[in-house]
């Protein structure tokens, strides 16, 4: 049997049955890599292009993010969002959700043994992953600052009630090897932390390669500088998944009171199905009283 050609880049059946759905055959499933303003970079595997969006899609409130499934037109627009798991999303204006990457298996939770080191901003950032339901783990970057790195990541671990910490120093090459454990292949991983935490650095570590710019830690407060500008998704020498983000500064959890994430989940897509399904049968209807008209006027025409 062929594989999918979505397959590496995370693919799940189920999302064809999703797809079909759709009731249009032209349409070929993608991977959103990227999102521009008004347009998205979609690879369906085999190529990839920078899609806009369907007017229809515009106006509705699941507007592709990062590591969606789309259902795109060859070379042409984004027609439809396909249904979401793992989200991780944040409080945004108005309480309203934004969405910052969808379909992760894994979120990768990055602060630095230095100032950056906030427990209590590491609890809100937690509670993003808990309840987009996607497991965490803590990388505390940098951990060559600090000749007691071990202590201090072991009371972290404690605090934290729950994931596991892992102290990293992509300099000291300290870490790396448990990093990469965790990235299987074809699995969608996401990482997030504020600027020059070393999320860039470590990217580069993985993949083997400088594709994201990095810059010195400031030496007046000892905080690292941003430098990635887009949320991506990257494919890594393994076979897994990355998404890349830029620094969060506002780490708001979404709260029970606020509007929920669109999901497009199956109840959605069987709405949708009826509706066609309704309208497949109106306009069967409305065909046989135009005949049975047609054969009236016949009949009385010959009379």
């Amino acid at each position: 049997m062929l594989e999918h050609p979505l397959a590496r880049l995370g693919w799940r059946a189920d999302l064809q049955t999703d797809l079909d759905a759709l009731g249009d055959p032209g349409l070929v499933p993608a991977r959103v890599a990227a999102v521009d303003r008004g347009s998205v970079v979609v690879d369906t595997g085999g190529r990839s292009w920078s899609a806009p969006l369907a007017g229809r899609l515009r106006r509705t409130a699941a507007t592709p993010a990062t590591g969606d499934f789309v259902a795109v037109l060859p070379d042409g627009p984004v027609r439809a969002v396909l249904p979401r798991r793992g989200v991780i999303a944040r409080r945004g204006d108005g309480g309203r959700p934004e969405v910052l990457a969808a379909n992760v298996d894994l979120a990768l939770l990055a602060t630095s043994l230095n100032r950056d080191l906030n427990p209590r901003r590491l609890a809100r950032f937690l509670a993003i992953t808990t309840r987009g339901g996607v497991e965490a783990v803590v990388l505390l970057t940098k951990a060559d600052l600090d000749a007691d790195a071990s202590r201090v990541r072991a009371e972290l671990e404690a605090g934290l009630h729950g994931p596991p910490v892992l102290a990293v120093s992509v300099h000291a090459g300290t870490g790396l090897d448990a990093v990469r454990a965790l990235l299987a292949p074809r699995r969608t991983a996401v990482l997030l932390g504020t600027s020059g935490v070393g999320k860039s650095t470590l990217l580069n570590a993985l993949l083997g390669a400088e594709r994201q710019p990095t810059r010195p830690i400031r030496a007046g407060d000892d905080r690292g500088r941003h430098t990635t500008v887009r949320r991506e998704l990257v494919a890594l020498p393994g076979g897994a998944l990355l998404v890349d983000t830029p620094g969060l500064r506002l780490v708001a959890p979404l709260e029970d009171t606020d509007a929920p994430v669109p999901l497009l989940d199956g109840a959605q897509l069987k709405r949708e199905r009826r509706a066609r399904a309704r309208e497949f049968h109106r306009q069967h209807y409305r065909d046989m009283r135009a005949r049975r008209r047609d054969r009236e006027a016949r009949d009385r025409r010959q009379d």
